[in-house]
């Protein structure tokens, strides 16, 4: 079904409950088969709806949907190249997180949002970032006992990763202008087929414009000679 009949149908359902549970059981439906781009379609709406409802009815079992929509949503972002969207986002998360007290009922929700966190930061290659938010989930781990072994292999894949990174990429000076880079070769590529070879198109155009902000970035092909990009 087409995603935009989906939302069509959703607006018109009486609460917020029942457009927030029409389209997670939806996306839990045909979770297989939506692409990044219907993913953000869908979960756009969901932010939305989960804030209010958490506005309305401030619960724990609210402040976890809401908790979920963003860091999904910032998740299908980061696959679809528009990264920089997530930002604010993670930061609203890490805002919520701030908010609510170090008690016992939160602790599991707390880890599980660090956690999500983290995995976000990873993927978009924010390696400080994820590290911090790993930390922070593997103290909660510990304190409350339960399973500390994806918090350390995490860490383990940043502190010991398999193809090597330009070092610049953890420096101050390249996040501070990494997401709106990212944004501009968004802007540029974004209509552009996927074909075999697109990385070396990507990382040109990435260096080039990092360039324009006084930044010589070396890209995985360069800082991995011995490995074959496709």
């Amino acid at each position: 079904m087409d995603i935009s009949n989906i939302l069509n149908k959703a607006e018109k359902l009486a609460s917020d409950q029942e457009k927030l549970e029409y389209l997670g059981h939806y996306i839990g439906e045909h979770i297989d088969s939506l692409s990044p781009k219907e993913f953000i379609l869908l979960l756009t709406p969901l932010v939305d709806i989960s804030y209010r409802l958490y506005q309305q009815h401030p619960s724990l079992e609210t402040l976890g949907d809401y908790t979920v929509a963003i860091t999904k949503l910032a998740e299908y972002l980061i696959n679809d190249d528009q990264g920089w969207k997530a930002k604010p986002l993670l930061e609203k998360a890490q805002q919520l997180l701030d908010e609510q007290p170090e008690m016992e009922p939160y602790q599991q929700w707390r880890y599980d949002t660090w956690f999500q966190i983290g995995q976000c930061y990873y993927n978009n290659q924010r390696r400080q970032q994820a590290k911090q938010a790993f930390q922070k989930a593997l103290a909660i781990a510990t304190s409350i006992g339960i399973d500390i072994d994806d918090c350390h292999y995490m860490l383990d894949k940043i502190e010991n990763p398999m193809l090597k990174y330009d070092p610049i990429e953890d420096s101050k000076e390249y996040l501070d202008v990494i997401d709106e880079v990212e944004r501009k070769i968004y802007d540029q590529i974004k209509d552009e087929p996927r074909f075999m070879g697109f990385c070396f198109r990507y990382w040109t155009l990435k260096r080039t414009i990092l360039l324009e902000y006084g930044i010589e970035w070396r890209s995985p092909a360069i800082m991995n000679p011995r490995v074959h990009f496709d």
